[in-house]
C-alpha cells in the first residue's frame, strides 16, 4: 500500500473521530458544533485537486464541455428551500427522506438567498455583521437556509463507477443523502467534493443540506463586499470509473536561456476496484495548429485499492511562450484505458510555457521584467449578486483587454474556474488570492489572529485548496496568502508551504518587507512613498496590491504614479481598486430601477454605505468616465515628436509583442478641425525598441490659429478580443497655441442705456440686458426677444462633493466656500458707461465673513456679446483651499444641444484629462453628465476654447479669452446632485459618510446650469478616506483672474 493511501486512511479516521466527538452531547460541557469550531472545517471532504473533467470519449474531451458527458448530472436549478431567521429555529430533521415541506419555497441554485427574497444583503467593510468574538457565532439573528432536491440517477451511471458530489462554491454547510450524513464543508470559494458511492441508489435520491449564514468560517471571510449567503457556484454529480485519475499536476517552465520548454505532467491514479488492474496510459501535447510536438504511452499496473503516480517529462526546443501579451497555449491530451470492462477516461487541458521568478529585485516573466497594469476584481452581478455567468466573465476580460489592462488580482478569493481559463486563453497576469480575510480582527494587534496557532489548520487548508485547484494555469504568476488578515506564524506557515510546493512568487501585503512575502505589495501608497522606497536600496520588487481608489468620480493623478514607476526598475506597477461597482439593482414601488447601497439593503443594521462601489465600470459593465484615463496611462506605446524636424518617434513599451500588424494614423488639427491627415507604413517595432518616422504635412496657418498634431496606434485587422481599427494608444502635440477670442463690436448698431425705477436697461438692435440698480446683477437678458436668463451670472466656489471629497471631509473643511456661493452680496460700483459701441460696468461682490472680494467688469458690445472680466482676491489668511473658481448661469430648459472645442468627448478634470482628446465635439445636453451611483460632481470639460448651446432659434456661446476654461452644462441645477445637509449618517467603519441619494434619482428640471469656470480642483483618488487632492491640482486661496465672452446669435 502506498504512503498516499496510508495518509488518506489516517485522515479519514481522524475525521470520523472528530465526527464522533462532535455528536457526543452527554458530556460535562456541551461540544461545539462544526460551524462554531474553527478547528473543524471539513468532514469527509475529498482532498483538493486540479480543475479537470474525465470524459468517456476522446471527442468529448476535445470539446471540453462536461455538460455533454453522460457522466455529468447538473444539480443547478430549482431546489426546495426553507429560510429561518435564527439558528434556534432551524429545521431539525430536514434530511430524512420523506418530510412535510408545506410552507417551503423555491430557490435557484446557484444563487444567493438575499437576491431571491430570503433575508437582506449587508454591506460592511471593517466590521463583522455580528457582535460576537471568535470562535463564538450569533444564534438569535443568524439565518439558516435548508435545501432539498430529488435527484434521479440511473443504474448505468452507478454501475462500476465512483460517484462524486461537487459543490464549486458554497458557504458553511452540512450535507445528507437519502437520510445519511455525507459530510461538512467550510470555505466558500473552492470546491467541496464528497464521495457518495456508498449512499447513492438507483432511481430517486434525496439530497439535503443546511447552511448557516454566519459560522466560524465567517471570521475568515470578511472581505470588502456585500455579505450574502448561499450556494454561489455550480453543483453537480459526476461519475468516474473505478480506475481513475484523481489529480493532475502540470509544470511547463523554460530552460536554456528561456528558449526551450520543460514539460512535466504528473498523473495521480487510483484503482478503487477489488481487482488489480492493467491499463494503458498515453499523453499527447499539441501546438496551436494541432501538430503533436510530444507523445508518450505506457502500460501500467495498479494494485486494488491503491494509488499510483505517473510522470511524463520532456524538453521541447523553441517553444511558443505564454505571456499576457502573446498567450500561446498548447493542448495536453491524456488517455487512460483500463483492461476488463472498466471505462476509459480522456482529459484535455491547456498548457502554457512560461517562467516566473524574481532576480535582482525584479519580477521576471520569461526572463523579462514586466509591468503590472492591473485591476482588482470582485465577482459580482447586479441581479444575481456573487453568482457570475460565463457571459459576464467574458465581457469583463474583453473590456479589460480593450482598455490596455494586462493583470488582474482575484480579490479576495479564488475566482470561478472558468475565469482562469479565460485569463490563460486571452492573456492576463493573475494574482490568485486565498479566501482569507479577517480584517475586523486584523485592525488591532490585540485581536489579530496571525499568531494564533489554533487557526493555522484552517488557513492552511484554504491555501492548499486554492493551490491544488489552480496550480496548472499559466496565467497565475503570483500566489497571495490572503488580504488584511493579520501577520505572524499563521502566514509564515502558509507561505512556506507554498514555497515548498511551487516556484512562483508568494506575496502578502501585511508582511510588508518581511521574509514571508517575496514582493513588497503596499496598499494605497502615495507617489512620493513609492519613490522613497525605490531610493532606499530595496530588496524586493514593489507592486501596489491596491491603488488609485476608483470610488465615484475619481482616478486623478494616475499618470503621476506611472511617471515614477517607469523611472525605477524596482517599481513594477499595481492593481487599481477596483474593476466593478458591487451594487445590486433594486426597484422603487413604481418599477423604476436604481443601484442600491448602504441602508437600501438593510435599514436596521450598521453599514458602510457606498464604499463598495469603487469600479472602473458600473455593475452592468458600462464604463465610468475614468476608465478612459486608465486606458491612456496603461497604453503600450510612447510617442515623441520633434517639431523642428517633424520626426515622430514611436517606442514599443511591450516586453514580448512586436508591432507589425498595427497602423499609425496622424491628423493635423487647426482650431479643432482636421486640415491634413496621413498613415504611416509601420515597420516592425520590436519590444522595448523605438523607431523614427518622418511626417509630412502643411503647417501653413494664421499666427492666431491653434495647431495640434494627433497620433494614433490602431489595430489593422481583428485581433484577440480587439476589433479591427481598435484604438490602442494615442498622443497629441501642441504645435501652436490658442490665443483667445476677440471682443470687438462688428455691428454699427447703437447701444442705449436707460434707467427706470430700480432697473438699468442696456439695449441694442437685437438684445436687451436688465440690471439691478443697486446690486448691479443681471435681472433679465434677451436676444431677439428670446429669453436667455432671468437670473444673475452667479459666483461659484463649490462643487457637489465627490466620494473622495466626502472621504477627506471637504464638505466640512470647505463649507465656507459653499456658504459663500449661496450667500454673497453685490454692489454696482461703476455705472454703465458707453464707449465705442461698448457699455462697461463694474460689480463688487462681498463674501460672508469678508473672506474675499471679487470684482467683475462686465462689457456689452453692439453685437449683444457680454464679456466678463473676473478678479478674485482673498482677504483673510489661513483660508481653506477652494473647490472651484468660476461663475454659472441658470438657463431655461429650451437648450437641447451642446458643442465645444476642448478635451472630450468624456468628462475631464485637472488631474484626469490625459485619456481624452482635444477636438470639436457635440451631443445632447441631457447626455453631458454621468450618473454615478451616488450623485456628485460630474460632466466637467477641461481646456475649453469655446462651448455652444443650441435651442430653437438661438445659439449661446462662451469663448475663452486669456486662458482656457473649464465648463459643464447640466439639464438640472447643482442642488440635484449636491449633498443634502440631513443626508449624512456615520459609517460603521468610520471611513466615509453614509448617504442616501442614488444616481437614478437625478431628474431634469425646468432650468439648466451652465458652469463657466476658471479652475476646478482635481478629483484625486489616492484614497477615498482622507487623502487630499495633490497640491498641484488644488486651488489655493490667492489672487485669480480670468475672462470669457458670452455671445448670443440667431441659430441658422
Amino acid at each position: 500500500m502506498s504512503i498516499f493511501n496510508i495518509l488518506q486512511i489516517m485522515k479519514n479516521q481522524l475525521y470520523c473521530f472528530l465526527s464522533l466527538v462532535l455528536l457526543c452531547t452527554n458530556t460535562i460541557a456541551q461540544e461545539r458544533k462544526p460551524y462554531e469550531d474553527h478547528t473543524v472545517f471539513q468532514i469527509n471532504k475529498l482532498d483538493p485537486r486540479a480543475d479537470f473533467f474525465a470524459f468517456e470519449t476522446e471527442v468529448l474531451a476535445e470539446k471540453g464541455k462536461k455538460e455533454l458527458s453522460e457522466r455529468f448530472i447538473s444539480l443547478n436549478g430549482k431546489w426546495d428551500f426553507k429560510w429561518v431567521k435564527s439558528l434556534n429555529d432551524r429545521p431539525e430533521n430536514y434530511y430524512v427522506t420523506e418530510i412535510n415541506t408545506e410552507g417551503w419555497g423555491k430557490i435557484n441554485v446557484p444563487g444567493n438567498w438575499e437576491t431571491q427574497g430570503y433575508g437582506n444583503p449587508i454591506y460592511l467593510d471593517e466590521r463583522y455583521p455580528f457582535e460576537e468574538t471568535w470562535p463564538d457565532i450569533p444564534y438569535e439573528y443568524n439565518p439558516v437556509g435548508t435545501y432539498r432536491k430529488n435527484i434521479e440517477i440511473s443504474s448505468e451511471v452507478i454501475k462500476n463507477n465512483t460517484i462524486i458530489l461537487h459543490f464549486a462554491g458554497a458557504k458553511a454547510m452540512e450535507v445528507y443523502l437519502n437520510g445519511e450524513f455525507v459530510g461538512y464543508s467550510e470555505g466558500s470559494k473552492t470546491p467541496a467534493e464528497f464521495d457518495i458511492t456508498n449512499l447513492v441508489k438507483n432511481g430517486k435520491n434525496m439530497l439535503a443540506l443546511q447552511m448557516v449564514r454566519w459560522s466560524d468560517a465567517s471570521y475568515l471571510e470578511s472581505q470588502d463586499m456585500l455579505r450574502m449567503s448561499g450556494i454561489e457556484r455550480d453543483v453537480y454529480l459526476y461519475s468516474i470509473p473505478k480506475v481513475q485519475v484523481q489529480d493532475i499536476g502540470i509544470k511547463a517552465g523554460l530552460v536554456n536561456n528561456y528558449q526551450n520548454g520543460e514539460f512535466k505532467a504528473t498523473f495521480f491514479l487510483k484503482n478503487t476496484s477489488e481487482k488489480n488492474q492493467k491499463a494503458e496510459l498515453w499523453v499527447k501535447l499539441k501546438d496551436q495548429n494541432g501538430k503533436i510536438v510530444y507523445s508518450a504511452s505506457e502500460e501500467i499496473f495498479i494494485i486494488k485499492n491503491d494509488s499510483l503516480e505517473k510522470t511524463f517529462f520532456e524538453e521541447l526546443k523553441n517553444v511558443k511562450k505564454w505571456s499576457a501579451e502573446i498567450p500561446n497555449l498548447y493542448t495536453l491530451e491524456f488517455g487512460l484505458h483500463p483492461d476488463n470492462d472498466i471505462s476509459p477516461s480522456f482529459i484535455s487541458k491547456k498548457v502554457g510555457f512560461r517562467s516566473v521568478e524574481i532576480k535582482e529585485n525584479q519580477l521576471l516573466v520569461n526572463g523579462n521584467p514586466i509591468y503590472i497594469k492591473g485591476v482588482d476584481r470582485h465577482e459580482t452581478d447586479p441581479f444575481t449578486g456573487h453568482v457570475v455567468s460565463r457571459e459576464s466573465m467574458e465581457k469583463d476580460i474583453r473590456l479589460m483587454k480593450q482598455n490596455n489592462i494586462n493583470a488582474v488580482r482575484s480579490s479576495h478569493y479564488p475566482n470561478d474556474p472558468y475565469w482562469y481559463d479565460l485569463t490563460d486563453k486571452f492573456g492576463l497576469y493573475v494574482i490568485d488570492e486565498a479566501n482569507i480575510e479577517s480584517h475586523p480582527l486584523a485592525i488591532d494587534e490585540k485581536t489579530q489572529i496571525g499568531n494564533e496557532e489554533s487557526w493555522i489548520p484552517a488557513h492552511s487548508e484554504r491555501t492548499k485548496r486554492m493551490f491544488y485547484r489552480d496550480r496548472n494555469h499559466p496565467s497565475i504568476i503570483i500566489w497571495s496568502l490572503g488580504n488584511e488578515a493579520g501577520h505572524g506564524k499563521v502566514f509564515e506557515t502558509t507561505y512556506q508551504w507554498l514555497k515548498d510546493h511551487d516556484s512562483r512568487p508568494v506575496q502578502y501585503e501585511p508582511a510588508k518587507t518581511e521574509h514571508y512575502t517575496d514582493i513588497y505589495c503596499p496598499m494605497y501608497p502615495s507617489p512620493e512613498h513609492l519613490e522613497d522606497y525605490a531610493k532606499s536600496n530595496p530588496q524586493k520588487p514593489a507592486i501596489m496590491i491596491e491603488y488609485a481608489h476608483a470610488m465615484g468620480n475619481s482616478v486623478g493623478n494616475l499618470q503621476d504614479y506611472w511617471d515614477i514607476i517607469e523611472n525605477y526598475d524596482v517599481l513594477q506597477g499595481g492593481f487599481i481598486w477596483d474593476w466593478v461597482d458591487q451594487a445590486l439593482e433594486y426597484k422603487y414601488p413604481d418599477g423604476k430601477p436604481y443601484l442600491a447601497y448602504g441602508y437600501d439593503y438593510h435599514p436596521d443594521l450598521p453599514t458602510d454605505g457606498n464604499f463598495l462601489n469603487n469600479g472602473l465600470v458600473d455593475p452592468y459593465r458600462n464604463p465610468h468616465p475614468h476608465l478612459s484615463e486608465v486606458k491612456k496611462v496603461y497604453q503600450p506605446v510612447e510617442f515623441k515628436f520633434d517639431k523642428a524636424s517633424s520626426i515622430l518617434q514611436i517606442f514599443n513599451k511591450n516586453f514580448f509583442k512586436t508591432f507589425d500588424d498595427e497602423q499609425i494614423i496622424w491628423k493635423l488639427l487647426e482650431n479643432g478641425k482636421s486640415i491634413d491627415s496621413g498613415r504611416v507604413s509601420l515597420n516592425e517595432i520590436k519590444p522595448r525598441t523605438e523607431q523614427d518616422y518622418q511626417l509630412k504635412f502643411d503647417r501653413a496657418s494664421s499666427d492666431k490659429n491653434e495647431l495640434i498634431l494627433q497620433v494614433y496606434l490602431k489595430t489593422d485587422s481583428e485581433e484577440v478580443l480587439l476589433p479591427a481599427d481598435h484604438l490602442l494608444a494615442f498622443e497629441e502635440f501642441l504645435l501652436s497655441a490658442f490665443e483667445g477670442s476677440d471682443f470687438k463690436p462688428v455691428s454699427n448698431d447703437d447701444v442705449n442705456i436707460t434707467s427706470q425705477h430700480n432697473t438699468i436697461l442696456i439695449k441694442g438692435n437685437n438684445f436687451q440686458l436688465s440690471l439691478d440698480k443697486i446690486s448691479g446683477e443681471i435681472k433679465e437678458w434677451r436676444y431677439n426677444n428670446k429669453l436667455i436668463t432671468n437670473e444673475p451670472i452667479h459666483l461659484n466656489f463649490w462643487r457637489a462633493p465627490t466620494d473622495n471629497d466626502l472621504g477627506n471631509g471637504m464638505d466640512k473643511w470647505a463649507k465656507i466656500w459653499k456658504t459663500a456661493t449661496h450667500n454673497y452680496t453685490s454692489k454696482l460700483t461703476k455705472q454703465p458707461v458707453l464707449n465705442n459701441k461698448t457699455v462697461a460696468f463694474e460689480v463688487a461682490y462681498k463674501l460672508p465673513e469678508n473672506i474675499a472680494k471679487i470684482n467683475v467688469v462686465y462689457e456689452v458690445n453692439s453685437n449683444g456679446d457680454l464679456k466678463i472680466n473676473y478678479k478674485f482676491e482673498p482677504l483673510k489668511e489661513e483660508l481653506p483651499n477652494i473647490p472651484r473658481i468660476g461663475m454659472y448661469m441658470i438657463l431655461p430648459s429650451d437648450f437641447k444641444e451642446v458643442s465645444w472645442y476642448g478635451k472630450g468627448p468624456g468628462e475631464t478634470y485637472w488631474d484626469r484629462k490625459t485619456g481624452q482628446q482635444t477636438g470639436i465635439y457635440s451631443g445632447k445636453i441631457e447626455d453631458q453628465f454621468h450618473r454615478y451611483l451616488r450623485p456628485q460632481e460630474t460632466g466637467n470639460k477641461t481646456e475649453v476654447r469655446w462651448m455652444k448651446l443650441e435651442s430653437e432659434g438661438l445659439t449661446l456661446s462662451a469663448f475663452a479669452t486669456n486662458s482656457l476654461l473649464n465648463s459643464s452644462i447640466w439639464p438640472f441645477e447643482m442642488a440635484e446632485i449636491d449633498l443634502e445637509e440631513n443626508e449624512i449618517a456615520a459609517s460603521a467603519s468610520g471611513l466615509v459618510p453614509v448617504t442616501k441619494k442614488h444616481g437614478a434619482d437625478i431628474e431634469f428640471g425646468e432650468n439648466m446650469q451652465w458652469n463657466i469656470d476658471h479652475l476646478q480642483m482635481g478629483v484625486g483618488g489616492d484614497t477615498s478616506w482622507g487623502r487630499l487632492v495633490h497640491p498641484e491640482y488644488t486651488i489655493q486661496p490667492k489672487s485669480y483672474s480670468y475672462s470669457f465672452i458670452i455671445r448670443p446669435t440667431q441659430k441658422r
